[in-house]
């Protein structure tokens, strides 16, 4: 039901740009309650450029057991061009990045995190990568009151990103198959 307006200054309160701004505030808190991202380099959680579908899967499985996932939560998977269908495969239902080169899935990781503005729509964000470069990106969301959790290999973890982050978890992958 639409309540009538009665006095042009009930008018005026009812739109001022600072009552649309704080709705937009109160809207914004209720989109991040409870919601996480989860960022993920498939490739440095695997430890292989060329990961399978399989070492995927073994490594996915280890990870969820790890870290809290919700019935909100998104991920954000990134991988290098040669290695897009099999990780295709594994996941279902996940935003999947490919950039090839030096750094590429890092950085297509993190350029989407910032022009999607994850910091206004996640209470958590779980980076699912060791590597340095994750240092700015893991200092902007705990400065915009994220909680980031680090996923890592002990061998690939950054000295500089675990000391940015309050939360890191060790990932320990499945000893390779003997042949």
């Amino acid at each position: 039901m639409i309540t009538p307006v009665t006095h042009l200054d009930e008018f005026r309160s009812r739109t001022s740009r600072t009552s649309r701004r704080s709705r937009r505030l109160e809207h914004q808190e209720s989109l991040r309650q409870g919601r996480a991202m989860h960022l993920i380099d498939i490739e440095n959680l695997v430890g292989s450029t060329r990961p399978t579908t399989c070492e995927v899967e073994e490594v996915m499985t280890i990870y969820e057991s790890l870290v809290p996932i919700g019935a909100m939560d998104h991920y954000v998977v990134a991988v290098n061009h040669t290695a897009l269908l099999a990780v295709g495969i594994a996941f279902r239902g996940v935003r999947l990045l490919a950039r090839s080169g030096p750094d590429g899935a890092d950085r297509a990781l993190v350029e989407s995190a910032y022009d999607d503005r994850i910091d206004l729509r996640f209470e958590r964000v779980i980076i699912g990568s060791g590597d340095g470069y994750f240092v700015n990106l893991a200092d902007w969301l705990t400065e915009a009151g994220l909680h980031v959790t680090v996923v890592s290999r002990r061998g690939s973890l950054s000295r500089h990103l675990a000391a940015i982050v309050p939360d890191v978890v060790c990932l320990e992958p499945p000893a390779l198959h003997a042949a």
